[in-house]
């Protein structure tokens, strides 16, 4: 009898020591399976390596809203209010040196008068009659003489026949008193050497222009 208790409280010593915790088993990894989604480092884990990512597609309807607009206080491009700068600075505005005169240029002077002391109309044709290129034919004055000195200048034509177009007008250029006069010029170009150097002004412009 007295073995049979000290088998019994043997028996419930080692149901005691069953009630304590299991021994926690070794950690292993999970196996790896080719092909699954479970294989190589998940992307959660890359920026904690060190990895750079990769950068977001936009999805095939476009950027998002803001998407790609530079953020406030940037310049987004194009040319600034008033066009292109043009690197140049401005000329500076250089005021006239004290003393110095521009010169005008030479005025035209006026034409010459209309004769007062003559020489006659007639006067004029008769010195012209029988010149060289001056046709043998009635000849009427039909402007002048004008005077400048003892120079005259007059425009002279031949009279037309009848249904005859009108001739072209002659030029003439006299200088002397008015019973003796010589001819200087005659025809339809009478702005010569001589003309230009030794006219008056007045006699010149009439016959160059100038």
């Amino acid at each position: 009898m007295p073995v049979m208790g000290a088998s019994v409280l043997l028996g419930g010593v080692a149901l005691l020591g069953g009630c304590g915790e299991p021994p926690a088993p070794a950690v292993t990894a999970p196996p790896v399976v080719a092909g699954s989604a479970g294989a190589g480092p998940s992307s959660s884990a890359l920026p904690s390596l060190g990895l750079p990512t990769m950068p977001t597609v936009p999805p095939a309807g476009g950027l998002p809203p803001g998407a790609g607009v530079p953020p406030a206080g940037l310049p987004t491009g194009g040319l600034p209010p008033g066009g292109p700068p043009t690197g140049l600075p401005p000329l500076p505005n250089t005021p006239p040196v004290p003393g110095t005169t521009t010169t005008p240029a030479t005025p035209i002077a006026s034409p010459a008068p209309r004769c007062t002391a003559g020489p006659s109309p007639a006067q004029i044709v008769a010195v012209v009659r029988g010149t060289a290129g001056i046709p043998d034919r009635p000849l009427t004055v039909t402007a002048g003489p004008f005077c400048s000195g003892t120079w005259q200048y007059s425009t002279i034509e031949i009279v037309p026949r009848t249904g005859e177009k009108k001739p072209e007008p002659l030029f003439v250029v006299t200088t002397g008193k008015p019973a003796a006069l010589e001819l200087v010029e005659a025809g339809t170009d009478v702005c010569t050497k001589r003309v230009r150097a030794d006219a008056p002004p007045g006699i010149r412009v009439l016959a160059c222009g100038v």
